[in-house]
């Protein structure tokens, strides 16, 4: 029991870690994409691959092999839903990773073609994911995680509305 409390804390800090990135990193592109000038698209550049390289994928690989050393310690999890739909958003959050990298290199090789709005968007991706897997290990239950992705979706949907109905006042 002491070691698996340990590796759970681990994962759990590793994940935050993660997380931090995941957050961070679609806002520097935000301002990146907004930058006209050599300087500071140089220096994006430099915190984008630092932040990649040195903090999130460092936490990514850590938190999944926390994860899989749980998984190996509590196997009987893996014959549980709320399980299934976990791995399945943490596949979904991998994914979301490596679409982060891919773009960390396409403006490292200046091949951006997104503007800063799409970026403000792209940025939320993984707070629905974040909230779902949160209430699964929580509640273990895939009903109260879709409620839960539903109502954070809901209001990105009414915030967008807001912001388009503010934008056409003025």
């Amino acid at each position: 029991m002491q070691a698996y409390n340990w590796y759970l804390s681990l994962h759990v800090i590793f994940m935050v870690t993660w997380f931090a990135g995941l957050f961070y990193l679609p806002r520097l592109f935000v301002y990146h994409a907004m930058t006209a000038d050599v300087p500071g698209r140089e220096r994006f550049k430099i915190m984008e691959r630092k932040l990649f390289y040195g903090i999130m994928t460092p936490g990514a690989l850590l938190t999944i092999a926390f994860g899989v050393v749980m998984l190996m310690d509590r196997s009987f999890y893996l014959a549980e839903p709320w399980m299934h739909f976990k791995l399945t958003l943490i596949a979904v959050l991998i994914a979301y990773h490596v679409w982060c990298g891919k773009i960390v290199r396409d403006f490292r090789d200046e091949r951006n073609r997104r503007d800063h709005t799409w970026y403000r968007w792209f940025n939320e991706a993984p707070v629905p994911i974040l909230v779902g897997v949160v209430v699964l290990v929580i509640n273990r239950s895939i009903p109260d995680a879709l409620i839960a992705i539903g109502v954070v979706l809901s209001i990105f949907v009414v915030t967008a509305l807001v912001a388009r109905m503010r934008a056409r006042r003025t």
